[in-house]
């Protein structure tokens, strides 16, 4: 698996679509623990990290069953 992913490729790889995708990325953002997972070298590129992308989806559903 590749280290850094972009939105297109993170959201076939999730199947989730852009719009959800996004979301979460603003969420990670404001999460310390999560905002590392996310380069945004320029203004329109944004590169993540699939596994760090599935973390914070494990961390959400626990967070959920809470």
């Amino acid at each position: 698996m590749k280290k850094f992913m972009n939105k297109n490729q993170i959201s076939d790889l999730f199947s989730v679509n852009k719009g959800t995708l996004s979301n979460d990325l603003t969420a990670m953002r404001r999460l310390p623990e999560f905002a590392t997972y996310i380069i945004n070298p320029t203004i329109k590129r944004v590169l993540i990290d699939p596994m760090g992308y599935e973390r914070y989806l494990r961390w959400k559903q626990e967070q959920r069953e809470k």
